[in-house]
């Protein structure tokens, strides 16, 4: 979340965590503030004592404030003094989690990225996951507060997740055991060719800042040239790391970014040179689970035509809420109170994640009198949606940053991804990393996983019940299929509960057999993605993470684009340039806050 720090006594950090309400149709006059209040204290006055039975007053001012927070946004809320409290330790940096950063997404409750390395992310859940029961309580209609409140907990205790995931027809169940929680800003760095560094950029925290310029520094010792700032699954972090690391790369005086509200309005500006030469070309990497912190970085070096920006459409959390403490028991309201801009006009936030707050400033425009600006801003849509860089590259507003090359990703075959998923990899790992330690095997970046050990793990996967019992979409149909045929039999008088055609049974069974057949096939052809999968999780067991995330970057795509761009010279400018020079409309103010 992005907090305004003026109002509270300590650091609140940024996160992803967002989703979105739908509209009503119809729209309610406003009415005078004081007798709306004054009716509404009527209601709960009456209510209180004359209700069939007593009330808890608690409980009654709790149901108001949750609708008071429907209409206006998903971050706005009122924090008991527990959840007050909770809120600050989480924010020190450390806590007993999950390790996963969730959002409201059409008022489900989603995975927006797992983070490296914590207990969530070595079982396989990853982005785009929805969590639909916790400790097997349905979240339906649970607050995003309440659902983190019920993952965090005492460091060692588990904590159960049933999730929906796409193309999977059964929820599937994670117990994943609570650990402290410690989010490296800067959980890897190095040279990916010759004079290409890469920097992995996890999270905004207090040190980011020092995390990422020793970063650079060890870079610059092994000849790094250019530069690759990966910002993929980033969910935010500090406002001031956020405009810290910009200044790292931008000029003096170049506009990072502003806010937007009703009442408040900043801009912040880079207060010095960069400490990477404007002529080092970069690349920064994204996709849709970058968010809040990440999103500033990228869209500013993007307008300012400092970086190119590789991979997909990142997040886009772009709202600011400030904490207004109630009273001296610990009470606190945590209120948005305004949007993010980047430098030439574009709002960060996307419409599905919006808030109320941006129609309700149009909407006073309109009343104040302003009618014909009103009318012509309508007629205006496509160029108040258009903006453009320094460089007077044309981009697109709508939330979000969009890359600059766009990248497809291969599609993952079934088999692999249910290995992943159900972090066969990881497991197979702890079961036979002792036989390695006895037979003296010296896993490092030079080993090559033998025939011996891939069929070792094929057979692992064959004799793990679970992993067998998991169907392919294709064989969920077979089974839908038959179901589909036994009611038909139903309605013409038949009351058998199977298929009672022999022609239609042995069919079906032939389809299933063929099915399973093929997912065992997949296993040898992808044999050389599942070595590199067993490799993977023994560099991280038996070496450590900084030489298995090496490893696993080899097979990058996003980041093999990235140096294809960086590697070209002419490619890379050609890009990046443009007309010359921006349309001075991006830059008005009027269109701004129109946006």
């Amino acid at each position: 979340m992005n907090f305004n720090f003026s109002r509270i006594p300590f650091v609140l950090a940024l996160s992803a965590m967002t989703f979105s309400f739908a509209a009503g149709d119809t729209k309610t006059p406003p009415g005078d503030f004081y007798d709306e209040v004054s009716r509404l204290n009527k209601v709960l006055s009456e209510v209180n004592r004359k209700y069939v039975e007593d009330v808890n007053p608690t409980e009654l001012t709790d149901a108001a404030l949750n609708g008071i927070r429907d209409i206006l946004d998903p971050h706005t809320t009122v924090f008991t003094p527990k959840d007050y409290e909770g809120l600050k330790v989480s924010m020190e940096g450390k806590f007993g989690g999950v390790g996963i950063t969730i959002s409201l997404r059409d008022n489900i409750l989603t995975v927006i990225s797992p983070l490296s390395g914590t207990p969530a992310f070595r079982l396989g859940i990853r982005a785009g996951d929805r969590i639909r029961k916790i400790d097997g309580k349905d979240t339906k209609g649970l607050s995003l507060d309440d659902a983190v409140s019920k993952l965090r907990g005492k460091i060692g205790t588990d904590v159960t997740v049933s999730i929906e995931r796409e193309g999977v027809a059964d929820l599937m169940e994670f117990t994943i055991t609570r650990a402290e929680i410690v989010v490296h800003a800067v959980p890897y760095y190095g040279m990916v060719s010759k004079d290409i560094g890469y920097i992995k950029l996890a999270t905004f925290s207090d040190k980011t800042t020092s995390d990422v310029e020793n970063a650079i520094r060890g870079l610059r010792k092994q000849g790094m040239k250019k530069l690759v700032l990966d910002m993929r699954y980033n969910p935010g972090g500090l406002l001031n790391q956020a405009i810290e690391i910009s200044e790292l790369f931008l000029k003096q005086g170049n506009v990072i970014v502003s806010t937007l509200g009703r009442t408040q309005r900043t801009e912040s500006r880079a207060r010095r040179d960069g400490m990477l030469a404007p002529d080092v070309p970069m690349v920064v990497l994204v996709n849709q689970g970058s968010a809040s912190a990440a999103e500033i970085v990228s869209g500013a070096l993007q307008d300012w035509d400092r970086a190119l920006v590789i991979g997909k459409t990142s997040f886009g959390k772009g709202s600011v809420q400030t904490i207004f403490p109630l009273d001296n028991q610990g009470n606190a309201l945590k209120l948005t109170t305004a949007f993010y801009y980047l430098p030439f006009g574009r709002c960060i936030n996307k419409p599905e994640n919006g808030i109320k707050g941006l129609k309700l400033m149009e909407e006073e425009s309109e009343d104040d009198g302003d009618k014909a600006a009103a009318d012509s801003a309508k007629k205006d849509t496509v160029a108040r949606d258009t903006f453009y860089t320094n460089n007077g590259r044309m981009m697109f507003g709508g939330g979000g940053i969009t890359p600059d090359v766009d990248i497809e990703l291969s599609p993952m075959p079934w088999v692999v991804q249910v290995q992943e998923r159900m972090a066969m990899y990881f497991k197979f790992a702890v079961k036979v990393r002792p036989q390695l330690d006895k037979a003296g095997v010296k896993v490092d970046a030079d080993w090559v996983v033998p025939d011996s050990l891939y069929a070792q793990f094929k057979e692992f996967c064959m004799k793990d019940t679970t992993f067998m019992k998991v169907k392919s979409n294709a064989l969920v149909g077979v089974d839908q299929l038959e179901k589909s045929i036994v009611r038909e039999q139903n309605y013409m008088g038949d009351s058998a509960k199977t298929v009672s055609d022999t022609t239609l049974a042995a069919r079906l069974s032939d389809m299933r057999k063929a099915l399973e057949a093929k997912r065992d096939a997949q296993f040898d052809e992808n044999k050389d993605y599942i070595k590199d999968g067993i490799k993977r999780e023994l560099l991280t067991a038996m070496v450590n993470d900084s030489v298995s995330t090496a490893f696993s970057l080899k097979r990058d795509e996003q980041l093999k684009e990235a140096i294809k761009y960086l590697s070209d010279d002419a490619l890379y400018k050609k890009t990046i340039s443009g007309p010359g020079k921006r349309p001075a409309k991006a830059d008005s103010k009027k269109s701004k806050k129109k946006k």
